[in-house]
């Protein structure tokens, strides 16, 4: 490491370096119109790997001196930027330790918070009136890297002999300021431990270069900053990074060398081969992780590519199962949970700077997860007010700011896949789907695919499910699973497709969704067909062509789409009402199912209106017991006593009325 002239050295490495076809720095500092050369550090090791290492272990005095040098050469003002492989110096923000502090090193993570830039001062000019003469005075901190001593930063307002300076700010120089947190990616946190991240400082043309959710590389020297009481030994310390260049961590490209190997009609063989059955779920999993096409138009106007998933149905259906394989397949994917999460959790909030008062942005797991999927799970436990707060993110896909003077937007491009349970803790088929799934219309259209899963008893299906359990758990029969090396690399692969509609497959998609809009019979639909519908008709056509590695979407596309809409858009409602045996071959009216659930609103009514007339005959009734409110049911109405208990447990869920222990409990206000 030892070398006699560090800085001649350095000299001679851009002379090596010249007239090169890729590699000339000394041309690109005679031409460059950037503030900041970037050398790479694998050319400086493969020139002379001792002033690689020096650079790496001593950058407080060498990188000065190369600024130096470079503004000698260039006659600019050019700062030193450095990118490359670092090896052991690579880190992540819990691989960080004592060792490493002085040394120049890389650290790769996600930005969490960001401050606003705000202005240094590194001279200011003042004007003495008494003596008619300019006081200048330079500041240097830790902060900053630089040759010359630190000096103190005591503002001066008098000179040594009581005279007012005024300042003069037109004259002072400033540089810009800007502090970040960097968090180590959440998929890369141990389980069970939270994330851990550190405060990096940029400065001049590094400011806001980078905002909250970005996946970046910091290359920089770490620094132990001392304050407290400063006239003993210090009584707290601060590691910060201060940051030599950034780069936008950009996706590894992968190998496609098995893509050819996988089918895409087998497709759902390898999401959650641990779990049986569910392959319409699991295909539209495969094509929630492709996407469809993200179109910018040229007004500015943006039309999603991600897709939507909600999943309602039974305890113990596997739903968090689902979530979690996605949550752990896919690059970039956070997961939260309805009770654990808040509307500026899931988005971004405005917090206050301990050490400046100063307000930043603080992104949330939507933000976090840009370009990846959310993971939602207990979506029917969120408070509605939270609930409200990812509706820009489901549609639009950005986060709007504006509160606490900060007015800005941040990017969300992810897709939801949310899991919830019935109101009824199991789904009851006898109610309309919107009863069963308490959550307003304006979310669940911004879903594409909403699920419905029945924990239905079958012995042939009990008889498959529990065989593939134990056939998992067994130690002596143990079946391949799916290779599933190949998988990643082939939705990789599909990704990178963009592909167009054809004219009939335009065409279909066309007459598809008109003839949805025409169904009069709208009772059983789980949600209202909008012209968000056709968007969902697109992407789900537009991700099938992924999947079969095409550059075309095809009819057959379009079919497989509106198959996989049609499961999920209707959901069949029976009560009382099953085939009979004999009759499998007659065909079934829908309209008989329809006038049933009529029926049982009529009830519902009948009942709600028989309590408020109860209410108003004496208001000083404090409860009234199930069989006096049944001994008030007209005898000309069909209606059982089940039938009322069933309507106030129904009620109580709503949280209409309070109904316990056969009694409804009036609260006198």
């Amino acid at each position: 490491m030892n070398i006699a002239d560090p800085i001649e050295e350095f000299k001679n490495f851009i002379d090596e370096y010249k007239n090169t076809s890729e590699k000339d720095y000394y041309e690109i500092l005679l031409k460059t119109s950037s503030p900041r050369v970037i050398f790479n550090m694998n050319d400086i090791r493969n020139y002379n790997t001792n002033l690689a290492s020096l650079l790496i272990n001593d950058p407080a005095t060498i990188v000065p001196q190369i600024e130096d040098l470079l503004n000698q050469i260039s006659q600019k003002d050019i700062k030193f930027g450095i990118k490359g492989s670092f090896g052991e110096y690579k880190l992540t923000p819990r691989t960080l330790i004592s060792l490493f502090i002085g040394k120049l090193i890389c650290i790769t993570g996600i930005v969490t918070n960001c401050s606003t830039c705000r202005p240094k001062i590194v001279k200011s000019v003042h004007y003495n009136n008494t003596k008619s003469s300019f006081v200048q005075k330079e500041y240097r901190d830790s902060t900053m890297i630089t040759k010359l001593p630190i000096t103190n930063t005591v503002y001066p307002t008098r000179d040594t002999d009581g005279s007012i300076l005024n300042t003069e700010y037109g004259l002072s120089d400033y540089v810009d300021y800007q502090t970040f947190n960097l968090q180590e990616m959440p998929e890369d946190a141990p389980c069970g431990q939270l994330p851990r991240s550190v405060e990096c400082i940029v400065s001049h043309d590094l400011v806001d270069k980078i905002k909250p959710g970005d996946r970046i590389t910091c290359y920089g020297i770490y620094k132990s900053l001392s304050f407290g009481n400063t006239t003993e030994f210090p009584s707290k310390f601060k590691n910060v990074l201060i940051c030599n260049n950034i780069d936008q961590l950009k996706k590894t490209e992968i190998k496609t060398t098995k893509s050819n190997t996988i089918d895409y009609k087998d497709i759902t063989k390898y999401i959650a081969p641990s779990i049986w059955g569910h392959d319409k779920i699991k295909l539209a999993l495969a094509l929630m992780l492709v996407g469809g096409n993200e179109i910018i138009m040229k007004n500015g106007s943006k039309i999603r590519g991600d897709i939507n998933i909600l999943l309602v149905g039974d305890p113990s259906t596997a739903k968090s199962q689902l979530l979690r394989f996605i949550y752990n397949f896919n690059e970039i994917s956070v997961a939260t949970t309805g009770k654990g999460s808040s509307g500026v959790g899931l988005t971004a909030a405005v917090v206050i700077d301990k050490e400046t008062g100063d307000k930043r942005l603080e992104a949330g797991a939507m933000v976090l997860a840009d370009r990846g999927i959310v993971c939602i799970d207990e979506f029917d436990k969120m408070n509605d007010l939270d609930r409200v707060a990812i509706h820009e993110v489901m549609e639009q896909q950005t986060v709007t700011i504006s509160k606490a003077g900060i007015h800005t937007t941040l990017n969300a491009r992810c897709s939801v896949l949310a899991a919830a349970n019935p109101i009824y803790g199991m789904y009851r088929e006898s109610r309309k789907p919107s009863e069963n799934i308490r959550l307003p219309e304006s979310i669940m259209t911004r879903f594409d695919l909403i699920f419905v899963v029945l924990d239905k008893s079958d012995v042939v299906t009990d008889s498959l499910i529990s065989e593939h359990v134990v056939r998992s758990h067994s130690v002596f029969v143990q079946k391949e699973e799916e290779d599933s090396s190949g998988f990643k690399e082939y939705i990789d692969e599909c990704r990178k497709l963009k592909p167009v509609l054809s004219r009939e497959a335009s065409k279909m998609i066309i007459e598809e969704y008109t003839n949805l809009r025409q169904i009069k019979n709208k009772k059983e639909q789980i949600v209202s067909i909008t012209p968000r519908m056709l968007e969902t008709m697109i992407r789900l056509s537009t991700a099938h062509a992924k999947l079969r590695l095409s550059e075309i979407t095809e009819v057959s596309d379009v079919e497989s789409a509106i198959s996989l809409l049609n499961s999920t858009l209707f959901q069949q409602i029976s009560k009382e009402t099953k085939r009979p045996k004999n009759e499998v071959d007659k065909e079934y009216d829908i309209d008989q199912e329809i006038q049933i659930v009529e029926n049982q609103n009529a009830k519902k009514d009948y009942v709600i209106d028989l309590l408020y007339e109860i209410r108003l005959s004496d208001e000083s009734l404090t409860n009234i017991s199930l069989d006096e409110i049944y001994s008030r049911v007209s005898s000309d109405l069909e209606i059982s006593k089940e039938d009322v208990n069933d309507i106030l447990e129904e009620l109580s869920l709503q949280e209409i009325i309070y109904y316990e222990n056969n009694t409804v409990i009036f609260i006198n206000d």
